[in-house]
């Protein structure tokens, strides 16, 4: 699960610093300014999780509602609500629901901060632009982590369509050999989300056993 939410903190929300070279400098303070203007977002996305060493492959489709502190992350078998005041995470396979305080929560791991949590500790080197696959065209950006030592990871690429100012894809490199790929497939920024997203309604999960962790 925290592999899942930490992609969605690690795929935008860009900031540039001294170390960051001319052209991806400019990328991220175009991002930047345009991320200011989200409200909201409505996206779905797929991901893999690749390990050669340990023959591991996994792939997930999934869905994302953020709507200012608020979230709500839809995958195949959980679903995770914050609503502000707790951090509903939903098991479809044991039909269960743990609550924790979402204050609790590593803010590189909340989706709420997907436009600001690489405000600060990462430089930034540009590697290509380019029409991809589709005819789009992207530019391409590769993040380090300042403080390596504290990251499980050490590269992040970043792909972006240069038209929209949108991230397409984000690759992460960890130091254990693991390659997390996210690819966005569809993006609705300053979506119009009813409150009611963003609450857990047992009466929808009959049966429910609720672990109450606060």
């Amino acid at each position: 699960m925290k592999t899942f939410l930490f992609l969605f903190a690690a795929v935008l929300g860009l900031s540039a610093s001294a170390q960051d070279d001319p052209k991806s400098k400019a990328i991220v303070d175009k991002l930047i300014a345009k991320n200011k203007t989200y409200t909201s977002f409505d996206a779905d996305f797929s991901s893999r999780l690749v390990n050669t060493a340990s023959k591991l492959d996994v792939k997930q489709d999934g869905n994302i509602k953020v709507k200012g502190r608020k979230f709500r992350l839809t995958l195949s078998d959980n679903t995770v609500i914050n609503d502000g005041a707790a951090l509903w995470t939903y098991s479809k396979k044991s039909n269960e629901v743990s609550i924790s305080d979402p204050k609790e929560m590593d803010e590189t791991l909340d989706p709420a901060n997907l436009f600001n949590v690489y405000e600060k500790g990462f430089k930034s080197q540009f590697v290509s632009e380019k029409p991809d696959a589709a005819g789009t065209v992207v530019q391409t950006i590769k993040l380090f982590p300042l403080e390596p030592a504290k990251k499980a990871y050490h590269t992040v690429v970043l792909v972006v369509d240069k038209n929209k100012l949108e991230p397409k894809s984000v690759e992460m490199y960890y130091k254990d050999g693991n390659v997390v790929t996210y690819i966005l497939k569809k993006f609705t920024p300053n979506a119009e989300l009813v409150d009611a997203l963003f609450a857990f309604d047992k009466s929808k999960f009959p049966g429910v056993e609720v672990n109450d962790m606060r």
